[in-house]
């Protein structure tokens, strides 16, 4: 009796049945059956699947072909052989002739709080109006409340270690534009180029001569040897995006002339030259502008100390009024924090009078020029003043610089310039201003830089434009003035910097 139980309930179980909607029984174990091969089914198409995404990421994947002598047939194979072309161009280019290609692209938006309007800054709906928003007392970035390109730039330069080589830097956006403003190209034409697109801010040729470790001569137009920052390139030598102001406004940016440079051992290097001046391709006078430079090294390299120096006449159509400015910059290294860089940088200028100056519009007047009630127009050409005395100028720059990786850095910047006779900025004041900066390579991409950066910029004089508009000159519509001015303005700026 028992195995017949045993028996009927082995059967029960292997011959249980359904009724399907449509009427048809099936039993339990063709469900367990057909729900197996749809889980097969599922299994194969998913590795049908696994198999076109791998096509298609070994499509897409930038490599070359294999095969060198094989045609590119994928997006990525028809990639790949470009780089390799250009690389393969550049490696020619350096081995056989020396010459090596850069290139830089810095663009952004910046945004200033105060949201200064500037549309019209002279005075009114004019030709002479500057028109929309623009930042005050600054550099290489003026736009405000803008999307920017600060600069592009191509360097190309041949460097041997005999015979005749050169360097060429060609700026493009607001770069050349400042650039050109303030640069005499021709006494034919002397006056600076307006929203000039393109600047050849380098352009000189460079000879060894085997005497000693070697003299390097340079001649032509170069950046000036003043300031601890520089006219970015392609390796982006500043540590904050924005320029500072002794950058700005206490030395110059180019000249053009002759220089030597000779390195005498690991610790000590000199540069002397003769030049046409300040930002001058074409002099302006009959004087010339004598520039020097001396570097001093410690063995591990870890503290360094450059005195510049510079000294000529820099007036228009003037030799007697001479200006001198010395200029020491001091980085040290830590060796117990490998990751920390400071620098400090102290300016100090002077020129004899008499000495031409464009003073800078606020809504509290201008000494150097009158007080907005009364309207009167800059005296000089183009719109400048004379200082008929001798004018001298003073700043300090500090830099805290600290890298926690190798793809992040955070940059701060203090300085503080005095400008007490309005020779250099426009207008009498002390000023100051604060920037953190933070740097950030981004990963996978050679070369591209990300940058956010805080500024504040403060004055005794209050030159920064609001957003309250201007009073017209009712004698003359060229020239106006705000109807509120502040004593600082802040700016916030992000930018991407690529670089190769």
């Amino acid at each position: 009796m028992l195995m017949l139980l045993i028996g009927v309930s082995a059967w029960a179980q292997t011959t249980t049945t359904t009724v399907t909607t449509t009427g048809v029984v099936v039993s339990e174990q063709q469900r367990l059956n057909q729900l197996g091969a749809d889980v097969s089914n599922l299994q194969m198409q998913s590795s049908s699947n696994t198999t076109e995404i791998k096509k298609i990421e070994a499509a897409i994947t930038v490599a070359p072909p294999a095969d060198a002598n094989a045609k590119p047939v994928t997006v990525g194979e028809h990639v790949g052989l470009l780089e390799k072309n250009f690389g393969d161009l550049k490696t020619d280019l350096a081995t056989n002739l020396g010459v090596h290609i850069h290139g830089l692209v810095d663009a952004g938006y910046e945004y200033n709080v105060n949201r200064p309007d500037t549309a019209d800054s002279k005075g009114g709906s004019n030709p002479f109006s500057s028109g929309g928003s623009l930042n005050q007392l600054r550099v290489f970035d003026p736009d405000a409340n803008s999307f920017t390109l600060t600069q592009g730039n191509i360097h190309i330069d041949r460097t041997v270690d005999s015979g005749v080589g050169f360097v060429t830097d060609i700026n493009f956006g607001n770069v050349a534009n400042v650039l050109g403003q303030g640069t005499r190209y021709s006494n034919i034409n002397p006056a600076g180029a307006s929203n000039t697109i393109v600047d050849p801010t380098q352009f000189y040729l460079t000879y060894t001569a085997p005497i000693g470790t070697g003299i390097n001569f340079q001649a032509g137009r170069f950046v000036t040897l003043l300031n601890e920052e520089v006219i970015p390139v392609y390796n982006n030598l500043n540590y904050n995006e924005t320029r500072s102001l002794l950058f700005g406004f206490s030395a110059p940016f180019t000249h053009t002339g002759i220089r030597a440079q000779y390195t005498f051992n690991d610790y000590l290097g000199a540069t002397i030259g003769v030049n046409n001046g300040w930002d001058d391709i074409s002099d302006g006078n009959d004087g010339k502008t004598v520039e020097g430079e001396i570097t001093l090294n410690n063995k591990s390299k870890s503290i360094a100390l450059v005195l510049n120096g510079i000294y000529g006449a820099e007036q228009v159509n003037d030799s007697h009024s001479k200006r001198f400015e010395i200029d020491p910059i001091v980085t040290w290294k830590p060796w117990f924090f490998t990751n920390v860089t400071l620098v400090g940088e102290y300016n100090y200028g002077h020129e004899t009078g008499p000495v031409w100056t464009t003073p800078l519009v606020t809504s509290f007047g201008n000494q150097l020029n009158a007080p907005p009630s009364v309207f009167s127009a800059p005296t000089g050409p183009n719109g400048t003043t004379l200082i008929n005395h001798a004018v001298q100028w003073q700043g300090f720059a500090g830099y805290f610089v600290i890298d926690p990786t190798d793809a992040l850095e955070l940059a701060t910047r203090g300085e503080w310039f005095s400008d007490p006779d309005g020779a250099r900025t426009g207008l009498r004041e002390n000023l100051g201003e604060v920037t953190q900066t933070i740097s950030y390579k981004i990963p996978g991409t050679t070369g591209l830089l990300s940058r956010f950066e805080y500024r504040h910029d403060e004055s005794n004089a209050k030159p920064f434009f609001s957003s309250d508009g201007f009073v017209q000159n009712p004698t003359s519509p060229a020239f106006g003035f705000p109807l509120h001015t502040y004593s600082g303005q802040d700016t916030f700026t992000a930018a991407m910097i690529y670089s190769f």
